[in-house]
């Protein structure tokens, strides 16, 4: 029985595989020729409303609630319907046919059929829903919302919109939503004042984006003008005026902040020595002086101040004194910036010079006498002998109350010319 079956298979197979290929084309053949009719399903194909004005006249609005798209089944030959796109139909409402239930039924064609051939197109009796609502109309301010960032050291100046109110109309409960209008402003390194046009769009009090469907603004776009301005940290300096009560001294100033932000139209007004300096009275003073001072207008016209704090905060340190006291010679001065070519000597090498100290006992017991930093500077003082005041640079919080004068005497260094050796004689030598 297996050979019988073997036989029957295997028997003129080449003739057998070419009867099947044969059959193929056959069948291809007359599935071109017949062109069978079929049924397929375009979904999605987006509904066009016709005379809007219909509502629109009639100060209302309207929105979709249902059919904004519509499946479409269209029935005919295949030579049409495999050539076909969603794009191919056209689907309509009529808004003029609305209906008491604010329904209207979707119409749909067939745009493309070169061949004209017999169709059928079905959509189920779908319809466009809507819902009407009286139109509002309210004025806003156009808020300007920046995106990205100014080149490094540069702010925003004024930025002028134009018209900067604009009307909106809507549905009423759309436009109850609307918290305020605003315009984007993209920012991508500018370093001078430029000018753009913007749509604006509607808000709501989250922040979000309102969509704009049935929404109208009296202007498409405004004109945007924004000024630039280039800034610069200034540092903030306290200084103080009087004297601490009898028995106390000034130990330190704080302030904050140390350093404002500061910007102007014109960069050339931005000088690099630029600072803000205040003064505090501490006459008599037996505590701690603290003052609050708003610098808004130190500057003057012409800057403004970016950081939004406007008020220093200052802290006068005031402590009860202790004192003591070093005996300084001429060895412990440093001499500094002598005439070139001179010498610089103390009148008397041997002279003591008390210098008398005032500051907390905390800063005092620790202090050394190198810790003075006594120096004295020669630059303005020409040949002769001069009475020179000793300057100090004590630790912060120390005070030199004891003044201290030293004398020296300037003189030219003579420089010593040794004379030329003359050269000696070389006696002669008789040769034999």
């Amino acid at each position: 029985m297996k050979a019988v079956l073997k036989r029957l298979f295997t028997r003129n197979i080449g003739w057998k595989i070419l009867s099947i290929i044969a059959a193929g084309v056959f069948w291809l053949i007359v599935v071109n020729i017949v062109d069978p009719t079929v049924k397929r399903t375009f979904e999605g194909v987006p509904v066009e409303i016709l005379n809007e004005t219909a509502i629109t006249s009639s100060n209302q609005v309207y929105e979709v609630i249902s059919g904004d798209t519509v499946d479409v089944t269209i029935t005919s030959k295949r030579s049409l319907v495999e050539r076909l796109r969603p794009k191919d139909f056209i689907a309509t409402a009529d808004l003029a046919e609305l209906s008491s239930v604010n329904a209207v039924n979707i119409q749909v064609k067939l745009n493309k059929n070169p061949n004209n051939l017999p169709y059928e197109l079905s959509w189920g009796n779908a319809v466009l829903k809507v819902k009407l609502e009286d139109r509002v109309t309210k004025k806003f301010k156009v808020d300007v919302i920046q995106e990205g960032e100014l080149a490094e050291n540069y702010v925003l100046g004024n930025v002028k919109v134009k018209p900067n109110i604009i009307e909106v109309s809507g549905g009423q409960s759309k436009m109850k939503r609307i918290d305020h209008v605003s315009v984007t402003v993209p920012l991508n390194g500018q370093t001078e004042e430029f000018t753009m046009r913007a749509k604006p769009v509607a808000y709501d009090s989250t922040g979000d984006i309102i969509d704009a469907a049935n929404l109208s603004f009296s202007e498409d776009e405004v004109k945007v003008t924004v000024g630039v301005r280039q800034t610069m940290d200034v540092p903030i300096e306290v200084t103080t005026e009087g004297e601490p009560a009898e028995g106390y001294h000034l130990i330190q100033t704080d302030r904050q902040p140390e350093f404002v932000r500061v910007s102007v139209d014109d960069p050339a007004n931005l000088k690099d020595d630029l600072v803000i300096r205040l003064t505090v009275n501490i006459e008599d003073a037996k505590a701690d002086v603290e003052k609050e001072i708003d610098i808004s207008n130190y500057l003057g016209s012409g800057y403004k101040i970016e950081d939004d704090v406007r008020v220093v905060s200052v802290r006068c340190e005031i402590g009860k004194s202790g004192s003591r006291s070093f005996t300084l010679t001429g060895a412990d001065i440093e001499v500094r910036n002598p005439p070139d070519n001179h010498s610089v000597t103390f009148t008397d090498p041997d002279a003591r010079y008390e210098v008398k100290l005032s500051g907390s006992d905390d800063k005092l017991k620790n202090i050394e006498l190198k810790d003075l930093g006594a120096y004295i500077d020669i630059g303005a003082f020409k040949d002769g002998v001069h009475r020179v005041v000793v300057n100090f640079t004590p630790p912060k919080g120390v005070t030199v109350t004891s003044p201290v004068t030293v004398e020296v005497t300037i003189s030219k260094i003579e420089s010593e010319t040794t004379p030329t050796p003359e050269p000696e004689e070389t006696p002669d030598t008789d040769s034999d």
